[in-house]
């Protein structure tokens, strides 16, 4: 896998209607059958939404239709405990 993308901000509206910021790093294999997007700093009850605004700005130009998709929400740190990844069952 290589990295496509880094720390690559993107909008998306929540599901209370705001424009919020999101920021996705997207990697790739090197055929780009299969691709991997790490979604930083969103909530995972958002992460459809911000998936399919990035679905809709940016994916398509970096990845092919055929590509297989997995999605990450990656969770900070919080005090005394370790950072999280939830995989979700989204493909873009």
């Amino acid at each position: 896998m290589h990295l496509l993308r880094r720390a690559h901000p993107f909008e998306y509206r929540s599901g209370q209607g705001r424009d919020e910021l999101g920021l996705a790093d997207i990697w790739a294999d090197a055929g780009a059958t299969r691709a991997v997007v790490v979604l930083r700093g969103i909530p995972p009850a958002e992460a459809a939404c911000a998936l399919s605004a990035l679905d809709h700005s940016a994916l398509p130009y970096l990845l092919r239709p055929e590509t297989r998709v997995l999605v990450l929400t990656l969770r900070p740190a919080a005090r005394g405990e370790k950072a999280r990844a939830v995989v979700l069952p989204l493909s873009a």
